[in-house]
C-alpha cells in the first residue's frame, strides 16, 4: 500500500510538471510572424504549418522532423512555417512517443498539421493531425513563429534540387564510365565514382524490431534489417523487400519508426 501511494505521488508530480513551466524555444521576428500569418500561397510550392497551440506540457520541448531532417523543437503556443515542393512529405514528432504523418502536397496550397499534446506516463506525448484551413489558421494565429534549425534547410525545395543535381551528376558519371574504352586516371569520372560507396550489411541491436515493423508493412525479406548509421542512441536501418521496395527506419533507445529520407 505504501508503494502504491508513492507511485501515485510520483505520477502526480510528473503530471504537474507537464502542465506547468515553460520550455525555451527560439522564435522568429515579429515581422516574419506577421508575414506567415497572411497565409499567402506560392504558385510553385506548398507551405506546411506545423503548430502546437496548447498550454499543456509547457515545460516540454518536442522535436519536429521533416523528411528525415530535424527542423527544430516546439514549445507551447508555437508553430513552424516551411515551404516545400509538391509531392510526398513525412513529418515526425518526437516526445515520450514518436508519431508520424505522411501527406502529399500540391503547389499553391497551404497545409496545417496540429501537433496535439497528450498526457504521458513520464513525459508529454504528441499526435500529429492534418486539419482543415479554418482550424489550422485559428491555431496558427494564437501561436508564435519559430525559427527553423540552422542545420535544416529553410526551404525544402533547395534540398530537393541539390539531391536532384547530385543524382544527375552520378548518372552522367556512370554513363561516361560505361562508354569509355580505356580507364582515364585523374578524370572527373574517377572522382565521381569515388563518392559511390557500398555499405556492408551489419546487424544492429534493433534489427529484429525493424524486421517486425517491415513485416507489418507487407515487406518480406531474406537478408533482414541492416544497420546503416549509428550515432549515440540513434540508429538508422534499411530493409530490402522481395518486391523491390526499400524500407528505412530510425531507432532511438530501441524505439523504432519508419521514415522517408
Amino acid at each position: 500500500m505504501v508503494r502504491l501511494h508513492k507511485l501515485f505521488a510520483i505520477i502526480s508530480i510528473l503530471g504537474a510538471t507537464l502542465l506547468t513551466g515553460c520550455a525555451s524555444v527560439k522564435t522568429a521576428s515579429v515581422s516574419e510572424d506577421a508575414k506567415a500569418k497572411t497565409f499567402t500561397t506560392n504558385p510553385n510550392q506548398a507551405k506546411l504549418y506545423i503548430y502546437r497551440n496548447e498550454f499543456m506540457g509547457q515545460a516540454i520541448r518536442m522535436t519536429v522532423e521533416l523528411n528525415g531532417k530535424e527542423i527544430g523543437k516546439t514549445g507551447s503556443k508555437t508553430y513552424f512555417a516551411v515551404d516545400v515542393p509538391p509531392g510526398k512529405h513525412t513529418i515526425v514528432s518526437r516526445a515520450e512517443n514518436d508519431t508520424s504523418l505522411d501527406l502529399i502536397t500540391e503547389a499553391g496550397k497551404n497545409y496545417f498539421v496540429w501537433q496535439e499534446v497528450k498526457m504521458g506516463i513520464l513525459s508529454a506525448r504528441s499526435k500529429l493531425q492534418l486539419v482543415n484551413q479554418e482550424q489550422g489558421q485559428a491555431g496558427v494565429r494564437e501561436s508564435k513563429l519559430l525559427e527553423i534549425s540552422s542545420d535544416a534547410p529553410k526551404n525544402a525545395s533547395a534540398t530537393t534540387a541539390t539531391n536532384r543535381n547530385t543524382s544527375a551528376a552520378i548518372a552522367d558519371a556512370k554513363q561516361a564510365s560505361s562508354t569509355s574504352s580505356a580507364p582515364q586516371s585523374n578524370s572527373s569520372v574517377d572522382e565521381a565514382n569515388l563518392n559511390i560507396q557500398k555499405v556492408p550489411f551489419e546487424i544492429g541491436v534493433s534489427s529484429a524490431t525493424v524486421e517486425r515493423i517491415a513485416k507489418q508493412n507487407s515487406c518480406e525479406t531474406d537478408l533482414g534489417a541492416g544497420l546503416l548509421y549509428k550515432k549515440g542512441p540513434v540508429e538508422v536501418y534499411r530493409v530490402n523487400c522481395k518486391d523491390g521496395r526499400e524500407i528505412k527506419a530510425r531507432c532511438e533507445l530501441r524505439q523504432c519508426s519508419l521514415f522517408t529520407p
